[in-house]
């Protein structure tokens, strides 16, 4: 699904104004940034006391990020189309 969000912005921070059937079910969410693609991702965080629960796979995403090639084109060979009852024998 994708929508337009408004955007407000103050003297040092900005806020996006959520659609509806956007609505998040968390008091806060972590905020990432794609470098690659400049994308920003909200995940919601859990209440609770394991609500640092995602924070160590986001540290290891940016340790360990995807190698620059990992969403280059590449090209597929064509598949050479084939009969498929050729090897059958009853």
């Amino acid at each position: 699904m994708i929508a337009t969000a408004k955007i407000r912005s103050t003297e040092h921070r900005q806020t996006v104004q959520l659609p509806p059937g956007f609505e998040l079910a968390a008091d806060e969410v972590w905020v990432r940034k794609d470098e690659a693609t400049g994308e920003i991702i909200l995940t919601p965080k859990a209440a609770g006391p394991d609500s640092d629960g995602l924070q160590p796979l986001f540290m290891l995403l940016d340790e360990a990020p995807l190698p620059a090639d990992s969403l280059s084109e590449r090209s597929n060979p064509v598949e050479v189309p084939r009969n498929s009852l050729e090897d059958w024998s009853a």
